[in-house]
């Protein structure tokens, strides 16, 4: 009788992890077809049940675990296709973390209430099951340290010392790179697994190919036609007034200004929206499009710029400019901290230079931005190059005590929650109005006339307002401004662009990358 049990257990266990699969192949549409990846689709509920039933010889209890944790994960997908239009990726696993580290960041958008208490109600409910439920067999703890083991060396193997091979064995498969289109091909957690497998095995070339320019002479400078530079990526900026004709036609005076009096300005075509600003800070450094960093394009800073790769900030370096990074947040978020020396940047400073600097919504102002990096144009003349990453217009773009004017937009029919949001977020733009007055007054008076880039990372995930509003236009908005231009010319371009359009209005040549030889050469 209690084999009978067991048995029964077993195959109750089974058939919840199999449902926990097939939630998560519902979700993404996945066409029920074989391949030999559907294998790979399954690996990861197989090793889920497996590993959870040796652990503790309660299979119903390993069926129940599988299930949640598939929920769990069709749950976060279906949340991030609804606020940032994109399914889960494998990056996303490595910055897990930071919802612990950041929760402000990472979970702006759900009701925190709400995910306490399911959390608490899941992890209840865990412990009561476990409880009720008696052992399937004798209780060791050999079977689980077997299958531990084995799935850390398969993961080894497969990722890591046969990574090459397995990349170009899944390139044989018509992946298109889009996680939408190749999950309804083959599952969502064969592509999380695929895209890992095919970025690591790739990378390598990929990063050699990406090699930066650097110069054997770092004394080496253009002493006669060299000009600051200050390039600003503002925190989820777009000219908002785009969006409906009861924005105030007044709310971005020195934006306005620059546009008429700089060398161009226009659309900028940015690979990403609602968040994941480094894709976009990358492509604007480097002048790199997706194509040439594959599958590391969901996060370049998880693992692709663990070498010196070609960037603006390398370019300006081999000609004698001091470069700074300049980002008034956690200087370990994203991994910026090591990411940066690679991109170029003699130095990085996060929020411990803005000691006692006004905050805004909990950020550090913009303008308290400005401020520092006009100090370093002042302190180091025309040989700097000053790269500024905002974060005051970071959402989530909620109501300080007391309440907020509305008084930048009128006519609008959006409900009140989102009415507050957007006039809040349109305070944020008047801010970095004041950004950019800021520094086009200090590079105007500067004894050396600099050159201004400023654009927007993203745009804000305002997806219900935009829907409501039928703004369709996912480009955020970009200027370069030099004093006494006056020819303003409009160019829409993409993010990797602008890093050429800056050497240009440098009078620079646009190479960013070396050939290798050129690059072991300055490296010895």
């Amino acid at each position: 009788m209690q084999s009978l049990i067991n048995l029964h257990s077993l195959a109750a266990g089974l058939a919840l992890a199999f449902c926990g699969w097939m939630v998560l192949r519902a979700a993404s549409r996945a066409l029920p077809r074989w391949s030999a990846l559907l294998l790979l689709d399954m690996a990861l509920p197989a090793a889920c049940f497996a590993l959870c039933a040796a652990a503790t010889a309660r299979p119903l209890f390993a069926g129940v675990i599988t299930l949640a944790l598939s929920a769990g994960y069709a749950y976060a997908d279906h949340a991030k296709i609804k606020v940032l239009a994109e399914p889960v990726v494998f990056t996303d696993v490595f910055q897990a973390f930071d919802i612990f580290r950041h929760p402000r960041l990472a979970l702006p958008f759900p009701h925190k209430g709400r995910v306490l208490i399911a959390a608490t109600a899941v992890i209840g409910f865990f412990v009561l099951l476990f409880r009720l439920e008696t052992a399937a067999w004798m209780l060791t703890p050999w079977p689980a340290l077997l299958l531990l083991g084995l799935s850390i060396v398969t993961g080894w193997l497969l990722g890591g010392r046969f990574s090459t091979r397995m990349a170009r064995a899944l390139r044989r498969y018509p992946f298109a790179g889009d996680p939408f289109h190749d999950a309804a091909s083959f599952g969502p957690l064969c592509v999380l697994i695929a895209y890992g497998i095919i970025a690591k095995g790739e990378r390598a070339v990929r990063q050699t190919a990406a090699l930066p320019v650097v110069t054997s002479n770092p004394a080496h400078s253009c002493q006669a036609t060299a000009q600051p530079v200050v390039m600003v990526q503002c925190e989820s900026f777009f000219d908002a007034r785009r969006l409906h004709p009861g924005i105030s036609r007044g709310l971005l005076p020195t934006f306005d200004r620059c546009q008429r009096s700089g060398v161009q300005w226009g659309r900028l075509e940015v690979p990403s929206w609602g968040a994941n600003t480094v894709r976009t800070e990358f492509a604007v450094l480097s002048g790199m499009s997706d194509a040439v960093i594959g599958l590391d394009r969901f996060n370049p800073y998880h693992r692709f710029i663990s070498v010196p790769v070609a960037s603006l900030a390398w370019r300006l370096r081999a000609e004698g400019y001091r470069t700074i990074c300049l980002h008034p947040f956690d200087r370990t978020f994203y991994g910026r901290d090591r990411v940066m020396p690679n991109l170029g940047f003699d130095e990085f400073l996060g929020d411990e230079a803005f000691d006692g600097a006004q905050r805004i919504n909990g950020y550090i102002s913009d303008v308290e931005a400005a401020r520092k990096a006009a100090e370093f144009v002042e302190k180091y003349g025309p040989n700097v190059f000053v790269f500024v990453i905002t974060m005051e217009n970071h959402g989530p773009w909620i109501a300080p005590p007391g309440g907020l004017p509305i008084n930048l937009l009128s006519g609008l029919a959006l409900p009140q929650e989102e009415k507050v949001a957007l006039e809040r977020y349109l305070q944020s733009l008047r801010s970095a109005d004041q950004m950019l007055k800021v520094l086009s007054n200090t590079l105007g008076a500067n004894r050396s006339p600099g050159v201004l880039a400023f654009y927007g990372d993203h745009l804000p995930a305002f997806s219900s307002v935009f829907k409501q509003l039928e703004f369709r236009d996912l480009r955020s908005d970009y200027l370069l401004w030099r004093p006494g231009a006056n020819k303003a010319l409009r160019r829409d371009i993409c993010a990797q662009d602008l890093a050429g359009a800056v050497l240009d209005a440098l009078h620079m040549p646009q190479k960013l990358s070396a050939p290798f030889e050129e690059f072991a050469r300055a490296a010895r």
